[in-house]
Order: structure tokens, then sequence, then C-alpha cells
């Protein structure tokens, strides 16, 4: 036999490291409710919601290449279509968020068929218009539905278990925020999500390979717009109401800005941007109360104005992470992460 044939088998460790961080990461998420206030459980309860709607819209601007400033019209369909599905037909969760599921995708199909012949600028527009005439037809139905209030969801149960908790409702919104992750990340990595790349990259090329785009453009609308929608059941029963003037425009840049300053394309980008985004308001708030004075006067400048400067910081940091950081906290982190091996590298070398 030869050496090469005697020599023991490479065992690839790379992968070690990974789940280790995979693991610890799980550890935190889960029971993190068990160590926090119930003020910070309900904050990291909106950080993981807005990972679970900043996700699709990543997939479908960040991977496909398709604008939209509808996320929040298909939040408000979900919401809806939830609401009508607990309330007045009496059925629970699991059915609300199949049945807001399917009305998303077919709406993500009808807001889709712009993509096949718009593209940038043209197609944002088109969603922006969109999304105006989705909030118009939800406050008609609220109106004729559920009324003036909106509609009032009940405390959530399952199979008449209680999961209206702070700890369970996060851990309900949790778990479904994992299974978005988990449909992106295997689409990503398959076939179709390699298409949906070609086909951000350069659709007259990807057609002229063989690629069906004007069917792969659809199916991202409506398989992103369903998640979406499912979503915002979720946020309905965390809000505790559906009222159509909580969807408003700037739940959409949010959401943008979310991508934008997390990092486009990237799962882990969804995430690190929620969790940075999610914080705003609440260093906003901290320093209204400490600094701004009376909130709505002008004793405090800026600050007397929390909401008025949550967008402008909003702005702000959408202008300085494309300027500067155009890959977004992913790409800190990933420049952040050779640092540590080059100095590693260099002590043992």
């Amino acid at each position: 036999m030869s050496a090469a044939t005697l020599a023991p088998p490479v065992v690839r460790t790379a992968w070690l490291p990974r789940l280790l961080a995979v693991v610890v990461v799980a550890v935190a998420l889960i029971g993190a409710p068990t160590v926090l206030s119930p003020y910070w459980t309900l904050i990291a309860t909106q950080a993981v919601l807005a990972f679970a709607v900043a996700a699709p819209l990543n997939m479908l601007t960040g991977n496909a290449g398709q604008f939209s400033l509808g996320n929040a019209a298909f939040l408000a369909l979900g919401a809806y279509t939830g609401a009508y599905v607990v309330l007045k037909l009496d059925y629970q969760l699991p059915l609300a968020l199949l049945v807001a599921a399917a009305v998303g995708a077919i709406a993500g199909l009808v807001v889709g068929l712009p993509a096949l012949r718009l593209r940038g600028a043209y197609l944002l527009m088109s969603t922006l218009a969109a999304h105006y005439l989705v909030v118009f037809a939800a406050q008609k139905f609220q109106d004729g539905q559920f009324g003036a209030a909106g509609a009032i969801f009940p405390p959530l149960q399952v199979g008449g278990v209680d999961l209206s908790t702070d700890r369970r409702l996060y851990w309900v919104i949790l778990a479904f925020a994992v299974i978005v992750g988990l449909i992106i990340r295997n689409i990503m990595r398959s076939g179709y999500g390699r298409a949906l790349e070609a086909v951000k990259a350069r659709d007259v090329a990807a057609a002229a390979c063989g690629i069906p785009v004007s069917r792969l453009k659809l199916s991202v609308w409506s398989l992103t717009s369903a998640l979406i929608a499912a979503a915002g059941v979720l946020q309905a029963y965390l809000l505790g109401a559906a009222t159509y003037e909580y969807y408003t425009l700037d739940v959409a840049i949010t959401s943008v800005a979310i991508i934008i300053v997390g990092g486009l394309g990237s799962l882990a980008g969804s995430a690190l941007g929620a969790g940075f985004i999610t914080l705003i308001p609440v260093l906003m708030n901290h320093l209204s109360e400490e600094y701004g004075g009376d909130i709505g006067t002008s004793n405090g400048g800026l600050l007397s104005h929390p909401l008025e400067l949550q967008t402008i910081l909003y702005g702000a940091i959408i202008i300085a992470f494309i300027i500067f950081r155009p890959e977004g906290l992913v790409g800190v982190a990933r420049s952040l992460g050779r640092g540590v091996n080059r100095l590693v590298r260099t002590r043992h070398g």
C-alpha cells in the first residue's frame, strides 16, 4: 500500500465554530425571556417579529432584485384576514396563519405583475401605489366589519392553551421567525435561489440561459408576500388589535432600513438589522424622557419630538450605510471576523 493509502483520514473541524455559534445563539434566544424583564421581553419580541417581516423583504429585494415598499400593505392584509378568521369565523391561530398566507400569496401575484415590465424606481412607485390602495381598502373593510376601533384580538390561545403571556408569545413569534428563516435559507441554497440571483444580476441573460424569468419573479413575489402576511397575524396579536392607522409608510420604510442596515441579500443581515433598528425607538424614548422636557413642546428641541427624530435618524442611518458601508452590519461583522483570524494566525505563526 502507498503512504497515501495508509495515511489517517483528515477530520474536518471547520464547521465546529459555526455549530457552536448556532447553539449559543439558539440558547440565548430561547432563554432570553427567562432573564429579561417584561419590558425587554417585549422589545425582544418586536425584534424577532421585525426579522420575520424583513427577511422575506430581503429575499425579494436583496436576492431577487425586486424593489418594494409594499410590506406594510401585506402586513395589513394578513392582519385583517386573521381578524376575520378569528373573530368572525371563530377559528384559531394556525388556520388564520394559513389563510392569511394564501391571501398574501394571491395579492403578491397581483402586485408582482408590474415587475414583469417595470424595474428600479418605476417598480418601487408601483408598490407604493399598491400600499395606498390596500390601506384604503383596509379602512373600508375595518369600518364595515369591525368598526372605527378596529379589530380587537382576543388573548392568544391554541387548543385551550394560553399563549398570551409575555414569554409564551415571544416563543410563538420566535418559532415562526425560525420557520421563516429556514424556508428562506433552504430556498437560497437551492437551484431556485441561484436562479433568483441570476435574475437579479441580469434578467435578459438569465432568460437566454433558459431560466423562466417571468414565472420566477411572480413566484418570489407570491412567496415573500405570503410570509409577510402571515407575520401580520402575529403582529396583530402582539399589538392586540388591527387598525388601518398603524400600517403607514413609516412601517414600510422601517423594514427597508432593516435590510439596508443589516445587509442586502443576507439572512444574518436581516437579523442584525432587526435588532439594531428595533433599539432605535427605545433609545429615542429614553433620550426624550431624560432630556426632552415635555413631549410635543419646543423646550427640548428635537428630543421633544421622538417620532420625528426617529424618522430623521432612520434616514441618516440609511444614507450613512449606503455611502460608507453598503454591505451593512453583516459586512462589518465579517470584516471583524477576518481581522480576528489574522490576529490569531499572526500570534501563532
